[in-house]
């Protein structure tokens, strides 16, 4: 103890010193350092909780990403099938559509020769008809007159002859 109080240190004074620097440090870790300590801890615990969650967020999005790029692709190619399909049906509509019309012109067409045939042969009849009176006409005319025999048969020979 000499040597200390050759150095002018007084051990009593040191040993308050020390005694209170003991309490401080106490103090100091009972009310500072350790809840900041706790406090560190469990933001460090939040954090961590948040990458994680961030992690498994980010692993799901692109779990999602690729769903939704493979549904996507999946609609596309129903699409196009769809689409396919449509493009045969309407070729197919087409088809019997224009076999469909050629039936109706060719029906259209048989009808129209029908009547035009119809409409000659009513025309022929009633020219025949017509010829007939006006020979019969003529003659009477040429009877009256009193033509010969032999001209007579001539021109209802030549009348025939034209009218067949």
């Amino acid at each position: 103890m000499e040597i200390l109080e050759l150095f002018g240190i007084d051990w009593k004074l040191m040993l308050a010193q020390l005694i209170n620097f003991a309490i401080v440090v106490l103090v100091l870790w009972k009310f500072a350092v350790k809840p900041l300590t706790e406090t560190m801890d469990k933001r460090n615990k939040e954090i961590e909780q948040g990458l994680f969650d961030a992690e498994k967020a980010k692993e799901k999005l692109e779990k999602v990403e690729e769903e939704v790029k493979e549904q996507l692709q999946e609609t596309k190619r129903e699409a196009a099938v769809i689409l396919d399909k449509a493009r045969q049906q309407s070729e197919e509509n087409k088809q019997a559509s224009v076999g469909k019309t050629k039936e109706e012109v060719e029906a259209l067409i048989k009808k129209a020769k029908i009547q035009i045939e119809s409409e000659k042969d009513s025309m022929v009849a009633e020219v025949k008809s017509e010829v007939a009176k006006m020979i019969v006409t003529a003659l009477e005319k040429i009877l009256s007159e009193g033509l010969s025999k032999d001209l007579d048969k001539k021109y209802i020979d030549k009348v025939l002859k034209d009218l067949k």
